[in-house]
């Protein structure tokens, strides 16, 4: 990367010997400031920049870079290069003073995010001694990966109010920038990275643990925590916590959720659930009668076709094409045309996405369907398996089950003459 002009500088900041002084660091909420350029160059379609300084977090600790702009052009990219930090941008820049700023909207909600998870995970072991393996910050929630196989519910329910309480208590969240053999003086929740100099985000009488994010100052600023839920993960339990601002948004969103079921259910906000239970009652009712009758036009079905079936020596031959019938449809016209002895029966059903096939037989051991259909599969474009006296599978082309059905017709005519 080109260095113009003899611009390259070390500045000294409070925490590291760097070509970039972090602003990020000096003061978190500072989401506006201008600088030089030391370095710029090209990556293919975009630019690489480096200032003097910056108030752009590049990202650690599990925690997302910065977004934003400098002179207007987006930064989409951020890299600390051994203190350098890299910002990529998407359009040129002229020379000369740069002016940047950072998305605060963005920057807001992972300070909460970052800070929320450090009281939550505090909580969690004081709650049910659960420590904390690994940490996801997403767009939609937190997640902590516990070292162990679930967390109890009651457990994170105190959890859940332990945390909230420290938020609500206001306390404040101090930044220590010490040696690794100061560490000894905090009471830190987990082993500290070895580094030269240690950076310990300490939240006032709940938690100290060594970390390279940016927080909020105080405890307050988090808002509010709420676990929604669970999940495994590496045989471990991962939960997941709305933190900050964003439970605001998920209020929001769930209520107008709410009220839009009340309208369309036409019952009241208090009744949403019993209504939706005998919905599903009623659904669950017209799905057994609906089968019962499927399988009743099935078993007609089957009885017509064996009136006019094929005969061989050995078989009779009783066929049904139906479109878009359902699977229940298929297995019960298939058990009922072999339901006697000496039958063979061959169904496909019609669908948006190709066919279902079975074919079935009461022959005995007399014919082995895998050995006699497999070489027929992929001239229809079929697949499927089974046993020897039942086979069945799917089909990608509707327009083939026709003639997919005549070659497995012929085949078995000729296999019981």
């Amino acid at each position: 990367m080109a260095r113009p002009g003899g611009l390259s500088r070390i500045v000294k900041t409070g925490y590291a010997v760097a070509v970039t002084e972090k602003l990020f660091y000096q003061d978190p909420s500072l989401l506006e400031f201008d600088a030089s350029i030391l370095t710029y160059g090209p990556r293919g379609a975009l630019h690489e920049v480096v200032l003097d300084r910056t108030c752009f977090f590049p990202g650690s600790g599990g925690q997302p870079a910065d977004r934003g702009t400098l002179n207007g052009a987006r930064v989409v990219e951020l890299e600390d290069r051994d203190g350098e930090i890299v910002h990529v941008v998407d359009a040129a820049l002229a020379a000369g003073p740069v002016h940047g700023s950072v998305d605060a909207a963005r920057r807001r909600d992972y300070m909460a995010q970052h800070t929320g998870e450090h009281i939550l995970a505090q909580a969690l072991l004081r709650a049910g001694r659960l420590p904390t393996v690994s940490v996801h910050f997403g767009e939609e929630t937190t997640t902590i990966e516990l070292e162990a196989a679930v967390a109890p519910e009651e457990v994170l329910k105190k959890a859940e109010e332990l945390a909230n309480a420290v938020i609500r208590e206001n306390r404040p969240v101090r930044i220590h920038d010490v040696d690794p053999a100061e560490a000894s003086r905090f009471t830190l929740r987990r082993k500290p990275p070895e580094v030269g100099r240690l950076r310990i985000v300490d939240i006032d009488g709940w938690d100290a643990v060594g970390c390279s994010g940016v927080h909020v100052p105080s405890t307050g600023a988090v808002f509010m925590i709420k676990i929604v839920g669970q999940e495994k993960m590496r045989g471990h339990a991962r939960i997941h916590a709305i933190i900050g601002e964003r439970c605001i948004a998920d209020y929001g969103r769930r209520i107008a959720m709410t009220q839009a079921l009340s309208r369309v259910l036409t019952c009241g906000e208090e009744s949403i659930l019993a209504r939706v239970e005998e919905l599903v009652r009623n659904a669950r009712e017209r799905d057994r009668e609906m089968k019962k009758i499927r399988v009743e036009q099935a078993v007609a079905s089957a009885r017509a076709a064996a009136e006019t079936g094929r005969k061989t020596a050995r078989a009779l031959i009783i066929r049904g094409i139906s479109d878009g019938a359902g699977p229940d449809y298929l297995q019960a016209f298939a058990d009922e045309a072999i339901s006697a002895p000496g039958r063979v029966a061959v169904a496909m059903d019609r669908t948006a996405a190709g066919f279902q096939w079975i074919v079935a037989h009461s022959l005995g051991a007399g014919l082995d369907l895998p050995s006699l259909l497999k070489p027929l599969l992929a001239q229809a474009g079929a697949k499927g398996g089974g046993k020897p006296a039942w086979m069945q599978g799917m089909g990608t082309s509707a327009e083939a089950a026709g003639a997919f059905a005549d070659l497995v017709e012929e085949a078995i005519g000729r296999a019981t003459v």
